[in-house]
């Protein structure tokens, strides 16, 4: 019994034992069997074998998987180097596997061609493409850098689409980059009467052919409406005909543009004055503007006569032509409504009789340049007194050059909410005085010949919480409007070619004028709330003044350093035939107060 319980026990014991034994020799020989032993990278020159091992599930030494071998296959041609990858595996002795990986590189980039583009400087579209000369190329940085090209057109308001990028076939080492613009087609306007189509034609200068512009489009409809000539102005765009071709079109509805006026108004002494204007801002359909104003006062300061001429079209660069006679009652420091706050032996009035004339000439669709010359005789008159120390008397001949620069980047111009403006002015002047008197007239030193000069600066800036106003220039929108006026002189100036500051123009609550000097400084805040279309609520605020000039006339006290004055109040503003029409109430800050009336905007 012992020795078969001991061979029993060695026999359950060698039974027990061969399988744990055998087991893992099975599982060692099965796995050498499927492995891989070898990996070749064939075609490759310039992406290292390294690397592309580096990037794949396969690696030496690893169970053989059909499926590892399709992720790396795709994960190599997402790199972006290669045209095309192939995977091949290859059975070897003992049932293990070889695999070849052939690759077929992108072209090494020797140069970056581009064509189809004018809108879009060439070196513009070159900053944006970062597969460089040198480099294999990446298929992966197709889509970012086409993608960035788009982007740049819109930018610059243009439109287009990069219909081909990659090696050229015929010259694999030249990349090709080939763009579509959207170019203009038709240029179509209807509904004209009588403005001429020449004239639309210089108004609007997008061509056919163009690349379409957005902006210059824009531009060309709101140069348009700025002519007042039209009761109804619709731009349309159809993009339906061609593929990268869009045809655009105006509709037009054309209104008055000729006024006559007869009737009496107040002047500026509360006076009737009787009132005769005809006016015509498109003469026949070309542009041009004619207007001659008469006024005879009914107190006997003699009538004022003005006739003015406007060619927005004097040459083919559409260069503006302005001229203008005169002989015109200037009246200063008074208020049409409530007469002269101050005594009446303030008050001071000018005829100017002279010509002015000038050209502007227009640098794409925001910049202008200007020069223009006026030449006037001076007389000064003080109908409160007949003493001679009681008002300025400086008479004479005044000539001034005027240069300008100005940029123009509002939405509308009669009645903007957004964009700004900015015009800087310098004035050489000429005068000859043979004519003094008075307290503050009589300075033996401006008697004669002198030069003086004038420098001023002019920037408004309009902003609105509502949406842009797109094709309808007409819509109402909550507007904040900023005007900032800084001036100053130099030589000997005449008393009437200083600055003044002070009325509706300038510093509200203040008589016409009130305020005169060598140098100025004006700020206007205002926000205007539309109650309806063409009718708006105005709250504003003024701070400004002008100093440094000719002392105290009379009860006119007048500040030699510098001060600012502050005046505040509501408007009303409403458009008209006449064009829009302010009536404002202000207040300073000396408790006094004056009612302010003018045709067309503060700013």
């Amino acid at each position: 019994m012992p020795g078969e319980q001991f061979g029993g026990y060695v026999v359950l014991r060698f039974y027990v034992l061969v399988p744990l034994i055998i087991a893992p020799i099975s599982v060692a020989f099965a796995q050498s069997r499927n492995l891989i032993s070898e990996i070749v990278v064939r075609g490759n020159s310039r992406v290292t074998t390294e690397a592309i091992k580096a990037s794949m599930r396969t690696k030496l030494g690893s169970v053989f998987l059909q499926a590892n071998l399709d992720k790396d296959r795709q994960s190599l041609l997402d790199q972006g180097f290669f045209e095309t990858v192939e995977i091949r595996p290859t059975v070897l002795a003992g049932d293990n596997y070889k695999i070849t990986v052939s690759v077929v590189e992108f072209p090494v980039i020797k140069e970056i061609r581009i064509v189809g583009n004018k809108a879009v400087p060439t070196a513009d579209i070159l900053k944006l493409v970062t597969n460089k000369p040198g480099e294999v190329f990446n298929l992966n940085l197709a889509k970012p850098i086409t993608s960035a090209i788009a982007d740049l057109y819109t930018k610059r308001s243009f439109f287009a689409r990069v219909d081909d990028y990659g090696p050229m076939k015929d010259s694999p080492g030249t990349l090709n980059i080939s763009i579509v613009e959207v170019t203009v087609g038709d240029i179509k306007i209807q509904g004209l009467t009588k403005t001429k189509p020449s004239v639309m034609r210089r108004l609007i200068r997008t061509r056919s052919g163009d690349p379409f512009n957005i902006e210059k489009w824009s531009n060309d409809y709101r140069r348009a409406y700025n002519t007042q000539w039209f009761e109804d102005l619709k731009p349309s765009a159809d993009d339906q005909r061609e593929l990268g071709k869009v045809d655009l079109k105006f509709d037009v509805k054309e209104g008055r543009t000729g006024l006559f006026n007869i009737g009496v108004q107040l002047d500026p002494r509360s006076n009737l004055a009787g009132i005769l204007s005809m006016s015509e801002t498109n003469y026949k359909g070309t542009g041009q503007g004619l207007r001659a104003d008469f006024i005879q006062s009914t107190q006997g300061t003699g009538p004022s006569i003005t006739l003015d001429y406007t060619n927005p079209f004097y040459d083919a660069a559409n260069t503006a032509f302005r001229a203008s006679l005169y002989s015109r009652i200037l009246f200063r420091f008074q208020n049409p409504f409530q007469g002269s706050t101050l005594n009446s032996k303030n008050l001071y009035n000018e005829r100017r009789t002279g010509s002015t004339f000038g050209f502007t000439r227009p640098v794409g669709d925001y910049l202008s340049y200007g020069v223009s010359a006026r030449a006037e005789n001076v007389i000064t008159n003080n109908v409160g007194t007949t003493s001679a120390n009681q008002y300025v008397q400086q008479d004479g001949d005044v000539g001034v050059i005027s240069l300008s620069g100005t940029r123009n980047r509002r939405d509308v111009d009669i009645d903007p909410s957004r964009g700004d403006y900015l015009q800087i002015q310098l004035e050489p002047g000429y005068s000859n005085i043979n004519k003094i008197g008075g307290a503050v007239g009589a300075n033996p030193g401006i008697l004669g010949q002198h030069a003086f000069g004038r420098a001023e600066i002019d920037y408004r800036k309009y902003y609105t919480p509502d949406k842009a106003r797109g094709v309808d220039l007409d819509a109402p929108r909550h507007v904040f409007a900023l005007r900032v006026r800084a001036g100053a002189t130099t030589g000997q100036v005449p008393f009437f070619e200083q600055f003044f500051a002070g009325g509706s123009d300038t510093v509200r609550g203040y008589p016409q004028d009130r305020f005169w000097g060598r140098e100025l400084l004006i700020t206007n805040l205002e926000y205007r709330h539309p109650v309806q279309k063409g009718f708006s609520l105005i709250f504003f605020v003024d701070y400004g003044g002008a100093w440094g000039g000719y002392g105290t006339v009379n009860s006119l006290t007048q500040s030699d350093r510098f001060r600012l004055n502050l005046g505040y109040g509501p408007g009303l503003s409403f458009k008209t035939l006449l064009g829009p029409i302010r009536l404002d109430l202000g207040f300073n800050a000396r408790g006094g107060s004056q009612t302010h009336f003018l045709i067309g905007n503060t700013f």
